[in-house]
């Protein structure tokens, strides 16, 4: 026998239906779904992977929070998936029950048990159930080897899904916590399949075939009545995906005498099954029901049969496509891009399905199951990407880098020869120093710079320096966002002779200042931008030993070192203003731990210059920047792992001094390989004493 698969249309992907291998559609694709929260939003978004191509949603709890699914998690091996766990806008993979693959395809409605099918390590299919902070439980069987999990009710404590049996075919089973896996039989034939489950775990629906097995039935179970044949449209065989949370309520689709499958929905207390018809082509599916009832969700066809969308049923509104809900209620959709849905939420507010491109999405309307035009109320509305959000987001917390970058220029820049600026006992030193040049390492677009005076006393066994600084950064963004940074610093710095030639700096700089930080989105494939203005506090501390004229070589001065210095950066906590998802970032602190060993050369050429080198390795002991984390604001939270740092890399600089106006000016050209400093940087410096 051969049933029908609604190609990417339904909530169920294809199953065993018989122990022939009939298949039908189960969970393409339920989206990351955002939280419903107190302020208004209205979106269109889809969802990342864990390392592959390609990710799956399949169940989400009732307030958003909570998605799971499965994703491919290595390019290198593309049919290769985990199930998976959304929160906190990050995915976590939950890991196998010993084989290579598992899928996750439902969720309670609290969030706190995910069900689904994982390999055990004979290789064998087997439902299992998850929570936070535990592991993968194996379901067992109805006595066969494998068996699959798809729904669980509202506190996760009832879980339906089908098994095999000891000697063959497949049954519907209910699983009760603390009871174990219940057989509720089949329709007649040898297999059946449950996908849904009331809020209670009281009633279930899903599809059976009848004796002989060449017809497919939508069911509904109770324990009383036992299960129960749907009926059809007219046509043979009918797939139920969907239940309301009373249990009274069924959808799925059945088949017309023509041939066609429509979608459906069956009322408890009534004959026969309701056709909800089309978007104006020969097919559709319904996947999913809202659990008041109020709202059906799936794939229909469109006029000429050209496309497949996603559409959102009423009683009021009928079939219309979920780009025309959202337009319907003020969200500006350029284009129909949606495959199917998949899934709605408690109220119908939210839907989720796959994309013609095949990635998932969620879209939402404010004010609850409502369709009518404005009802969005005019609130701020759109339709963006997971990706593109959580690039922002992360492109957002990587101003912390920045800042490292500006304030390691302080020392490493205008300060990377500090015995440049000694001066003879009992007298003084004055200078004017500037950097600038890009910084435009791995990701990073921008420039950075500063401007500083100085003065410093020479005593018997020390010289003092005190300088005072302005300091300025500017980061280019994915999507046209940008981090403009601008502080003053006060450094105070001893040099102090070691005895002959070793002498050591200690210093150390503070600033204060402030940002303006754009972060950039697509909001309906057009540019947008949500911004802040947070506070910016730094400081950092170096020690340094150089080892001054330890070797002449053909006239030129080298002279070792060895310095070590670490550095903060804050960022306040902030909210955002303007844009259609304005974000709340909680503050921030990077560190930066450094050591670098170098070797300054001196060298006098003709003309009175002296030609000036510097090479040096440096380390950074921090392997990753501090955890991004806050909301958008009426969607979701959001906790990002800091990005990875380069931790080595390499200087040099080149550059002239000369006698000028009464004192030293020297230009220098730093550039370096990767890492926290700047790609290139021009330093340039005059001096004098008195």
């Amino acid at each position: 026998m051969k049933v029908p698969c609604l190609p990417r249309v339904t909530s169920q992907s294809c199953h065993r239906v018989t122990r022939l291998g009939a298949q039908i559609p189960i969970a393409l694709a339920m989206v990351f779904l955002m939280v419903l929260a107190a302020r208004a939003q209205n979106a269109l978004l889809t969802l990342g992977t864990l390392g592959g191509e390609q990710a799956r949603a399949t169940g989400v709890s009732a307030d958003g929070s909570i998605v799971v699914g499965r994703s491919q998690f290595s390019l290198d091996s593309p049919y290769a998936e985990h199930a998976f766990v959304w929160s906190n806008g990050s995915m976590l993979d939950i890991g196998t029950l010993g084989g290579d693959t598992s899928r996750a395809f439902g969720v309670s409605a609290n969030g706190n048990v995910v069900v689904g099918y994982s390999q055990n390590e004979d290789g064998d299919e087997r439902a299992f159930r998850w929570s936070p902070g535990g592991t993968m439980e194996d379901l067992e069987t109805l006595g066969g080897s494998k068996s699959n999990a798809y729904a669980a009710s509202a506190d996760g404590g009832t879980i339906v899904g089908m098994s095999e049996m000891a000697g063959g075919g497949y049954h519907a089973f209910r699983w009760i916590s603390g009871f174990g896996m219940q057989d509720i039989g089949t329709l007649g034939g040898t297999s059946a399949t449950a996908l849904a489950v009331s809020a209670d775990g009281e009633v279930v629906a899903g599809y059976s075939s009848l004796a002989g097995d060449s017809t497919v039935r939508a069911f509904r179970w109770t324990s009383a009545t036992d299960m129960e044949d749907l009926g059809t449209l007219g046509g043979t065989n009918s797939y139920a995906y969907g239940i309301s949370g009373d249990g009274s309520l069924v959808v799925g689709n059945g088949q017309l005498g023509s041939g066609e499958y429509h979608a459906f929905r069956w009322t408890e207390g009534t004959t026969g099954l309701v056709d909800l018809g089309t978007l104006g082509g020969t097919s559709s599916s319904a996947a999913a029901i809202s659990s008041d009832g109020t709202v059906i969700v799936g794939g229909s066809q469109i006029e000429g049969n050209s496309a497949w969308r996603a559409y959102r049923w009423t009683s009021d509104t009928g079939m219309q496509t979920v780009e025309d809900w959202l337009r319907a209620n003020g969200v500006v959709v350029p284009e129909d891009i949606t495959f199917a849905a998949d899934a709605t939420n408690s109220d119908g507010s939210v839907v989720v399905g796959i994309l013609t491109s095949n990635l998932p999405f969620i879209a939402r309307v404010a004010g609850g199951s409502g369709s009518g035009e404005g009802e969005g109320g005019g609130t701020t509305s759109g339709m963006i990407t997971v990706q593109d959000t959580q690039q922002s987001l992360g492109a957002a917390g990587a101003s912390g880098n920045s800042l490292l970058a500006m304030g390691g220029t302080v020392i490493h820049g205008a300060h990377s020869r500090p015995l440049s600026r000694r001066a003879e006992v009992g007298h003084n030193t004055a200078w004017v120093a500037g950097d600038w040049g890009p910084d435009d390492h791995g990701s990073r677009s921008g420039t950075l710079g500063l401007a500083e005076v100085g003065i410093g006393r020479s005593f018997e066994r020390l010289q003092l320096n005190l300088a005072v600084g302005h300091a300025w950064a500017r980061q280019e963004s994915p999507l046209n966002g940008r981090a403009e940074m601008n502080g003053e610093y006060l450094l105070l710095e001893a040099l102090i002779p070691v005895g002959g030639p070793l002498w050591l700096t200690l210093g150390g700089y503070g600033y204060l200042g402030e940002t303006e930080l754009r972060r950039g989105y697509l909001n309906a494939g057009l540019p947008d931008s949500s911004s802040g203005d947070p506070d910016v506090t730094g400081w950092g501390v170096r020690a340094r030993l150089d080892w001054d004229k330890a070797l002449v070589v053909a006239k030129t001065d080298l002279s070792p070192y060895l310095d070590f210095s670490y550095a903060e950066a804050k960022l306040d906590a902030y909210t955002e203003t303007g844009g259609s998802f304005p974000a709340r970032f909680d503050s921030r602190t990077d560190h930066s731990t450094e050591v670098r060993l170098g070797v300054t050369a001196v060298r006098p050429i003709p003309g009175d210059f002296r030609l000036l080198g510097i090479a040096e390795a440096a380390h950074r002991f921090e392997r990753e920047g501090e955890d991004v984390s806050g909301e958008v604001i009426g969607l979701f939270g959001f906790d990002f792992a800091g990005a990875g740092r380069k931790q080595d890399w390499l200087r040099g600089g080149i550059g002239l001094e000369h006698s000028l106006a009464g004192g030293v000016v020297s230009l220098m050209l730093n550039a370096t390989t990767e890492g926290g400093a700047p790609s290139q940087w021009l330093a340039l410096n005059w001096q004098m004493a008195f």
